[in-house]
């Protein structure tokens, strides 16, 4: 072997020893790294107890590693605390400021102040800001910055219809318009039906408190009805009182001496046909006849008899209307009503004029 080759072997091995050497030194490095690291987290460990306030919202980390209490909305830090989760001096906000939020700012916000286009709807609060709206007509989308409100349209386009009015926050918004009735066909049948309403209002008025063309005053309850109507009967004709008087006495005379005519009964002949027969009696004793006069009442001249009884008793002061009126009392205002009115078309009586 020659002396170059001799060189080259002592260069190689020298090159081999320097990267074996590099290599431990490496090797080292990573050790001593490690080591240094695990020493830092060995000190995390131990002092995580007292580092825990980075996790809890109510704190904040001062520059120093402190954690202090943040000052509640409404307020901000005057001064910080000088001890662990400790609490530092919090102010009040001055006028036109607000803090919405608890905080870790040593100063407040500035109120917000409403442009000219906007009106106010809720003023600054310590605890919450001015609250702004557009001015009527106007609107903002809240989806973009309000940097001017906006007109809204108008009226909406023709062939459609308002589906939501113009609001501070939104444009006013039309939509196709729906199959309606046209509104002047609304007017005409909310006319018909009031019509109607009033029309059956009148009839109803008419016949129960109008007059019924028959001659009779406008009347007011059933009962009345008669009594008001029979106060006003008189002998057909008659000219007077005392031609009414001495015609019934006529007629009773003629009677009582067997000579009058069956007319004679024309009076009382409604009441026979009229009042029921279990009735008689009661009308007789309400016409203050004696019991002996009523209790024989069985049949039609029964009857006549008993009236001409208590005609011969009235004598002048009888009347028709004494009839008619007994009955209203005893509740038979219906029967009176259609005694009175057979009389009236018999022409034996018609209804005076008031």
């Amino acid at each position: 072997m020659g002396s170059g080759d001799r060189d080259r072997d002592q260069d190689r091995d020298r090159d081999r020893d320097q990267d074996q050497d590099q290599d431990q030194e490496g090797l080292q490095r990573q050790v001593v790294t490690f080591e240094a690291s695990a020493v830092t987290l060995g000190r995390r460990d131990s002092s995580d107890h007292l580092d825990l306030g980075w996790r809890r919202e109510d704190l904040y980390r001062k520059t120093d590693g402190l954690f202090c209490q943040k000052c509640p909305a409404g307020t901000y830090i005057a001064e910080e605390c000088k001890e662990q989760n400790g609490s530092g001096r919090c102010e009040p906000c001055g006028e036109g400021e607000y803090m919405e939020y608890p905080n870790a700012l040593p100063w407040c916000q500035d109120c917000l102040k409403c442009r000219e286009d906007q009106v106010e709807q809720s003023p600054c609060q310590p605890v919450r800001n001015t609250v702004c709206a557009c001015r009527n007509g106007t609107f903002c989308p809240p989806e973009h910055p309000c940097e001017m409100c906006q007109k809204c349209q108008p009226r909406c386009p023709e062939g459609q219809e308002v589906q939501k009015p113009c609001r501070p926050d939104s444009d006013l918004q039309c939509g196709p318009a729906t199959d309606t009735v046209p509104p002047y066909i609304i007017v005409i049948i909310v006319l018909f039906v009031l019509a109607i309403v009033f029309g059956i209002a009148f009839c109803l008025w008419k016949s129960c408190c109008g007059s019924r063309g028959d001659g009779r005053p406008p009347s007011r309850r059933p009962y009345e009805v008669v009594s008001s109507m029979f106060q006003k009967l008189s002998w057909y004709k008659s000219v007077s009182t005392e031609a009414e008087d001495n015609a019934a006495n006529n007629h009773r005379q003629k009677e009582q001496s067997g000579t009058g005519t069956p007319r004679c009964r024309a009076p009382f002949t409604p009441f026979a046909d009229k009042i029921p027969r279990n009735n008689w009696k009661m009308f007789g004793r309400s016409l203050g006849l004696e019991e002996n006069d009523v209790v024989m009442v069985v049949s039609k001249d029964d009857f006549y008899d008993m009236l001409y009884k208590w005609l011969s008793r009235e004598g002048s002061q009888a009347s028709v209307n004494t009839l008619l009126e007994t009955l209203d009392r005893l509740q038979l205002g219906g029967v009176a009503e259609k005694i009175s009115s057979a009389l009236v078309q018999d022409g034996t009586f018609q209804y005076e004029a008031s």
